[in-house]
């Protein structure tokens, strides 16, 4: 089944169950004259013909290994044809090897250990997740060998499989002025960096915020770094070192020195909201409208013939796929 080409600028190739994360640009940018549109694997796959636009590929962590290829596969008929293709499928990194590689390079202070491979943590505290997946983390502190061995049991008998199993190395540290844990955020949009906001909790584990905890300089702050980011060459050296051209940043500070957690490439993309602090409302308003501007720069390439990609996988596949979700 070919998709129609007529329009499209920009397409942004996701699993089906997760393309929310990107309902903002969709309407933003239509109201700027600009196409964009979600593109489902499922889709991609039994595609004969695609439109010579700009695609950016996300959602690896959610795809199979023939998956991947047959994602990797499309991603070069595209490139070979001309069209501006982001985040190839065939570099895609775990979370496990993200870890491993950051720290080889010395862009973070912290690695991780794969119980599958018999490897055991050299330093403590860590605690167990899963590789795959955005479910958080499995257990507490762990700061001894016997501790993670219970822990790894006790995954094991809930039906974790090893395989997707890993210790990580304890690397957060809560704010010397506040006492609370900061995770920190940054979008990268082909060589584009824009800051987002900071948010805290009491809980090491730092993922979504709690209210009434952000001091009014930390609002300050945020900013004063829309203006004057500390972070952005480092955050340019972890995409470049993962070798990702799309996606988000989350990390935290510890003795004054980024630690990377994890690259998101498909990052949900929020509607900027009415907030009482006015630094926090211009902070929020100016990160939302740079990563609109970094797409509709994606969506004005030159455009030319349809490219043939050929259905790299069967719909009877895709459908099989499909049901699974």
């Amino acid at each position: 089944m070919p998709i129609n080409p007529s329009r499209a600028k920009l397409y942004f190739v996701c699993t089906y169950d997760h393309r929310y994360t990107v309902k903002l640009p969709l309407q933003q940018l239509r109201r700027q004259n600009v196409t964009f549109k979600r593109l489902s694997y499922e889709a991609l796959f039994r595609a004969s013909y695609l439109a010579p636009a700009s695609y950016i590929f996300s959602d690896f962590d959610r795809l199979s290994s023939t998956e991947l290829t047959a994602a990797a596969s499309v991603y070069r008929k595209l490139a070979a044809a001309g069209a501006k293709v982001m985040n190839d499928p065939a570099l895609a990194l775990c979370r496990d090897d993200t870890i491993r590689r950051l720290y080889q390079a010395g862009l973070s202070d912290f690695t991780c250990y794969s119980p599958r491979a018999g490897e055991k943590p050299q330093r403590f505290p860590v605690f167990l997740r899963t590789v795959t997946g955005h479910r958080g983390v499995l257990s507490d502190l762990l700061q001894s060998q016997d501790a993670c061995d219970a822990a790894l049991q006790d995954a094991l008998s809930q039906g974790y499989p090893l395989h997707d199993l890993v210790f990580i190395e304890y690397a957060a540290q809560p704010h010397p002025e506040t006492g609370f844990f900061q995770k920190q955020s940054a979008f990268f949009v082909d060589g584009a960096v824009v800051p987002s906001n900071i948010v805290n909790e009491r809980n090491w584990v730092a993922k979504f915020g709690e209210a009434n905890l952000a001091t009014p300089e930390q609002y300050a702050q945020e900013r004063r770094q829309m203006d004057e980011y500390p972070y952005e060459t480092w955050v340019k050296e972890v995409f470049a070192c993962l070798n990702v051209d799309y996606g988000r940043l989350d990390f935290g500070v510890v003795d004054g020195r980024p630690q990377a957690y994890e690259v998101n490439t498909n990052p949900t993309l929020g509607r900027s909201v009415d907030h009482p602090n006015p630094d926090r409302a211009v902070a929020l308003r100016i990160s939302r409208d740079r990563i609109l501007g970094a797409l509709r720069a994606l969506a004005t390439r030159p455009s030319g013939r349809r490219v043939y990609v050929g259905g790299v996988l069967t719909r009877r596949g895709a459908l099989r796929r499909l049901k699974r979700i």
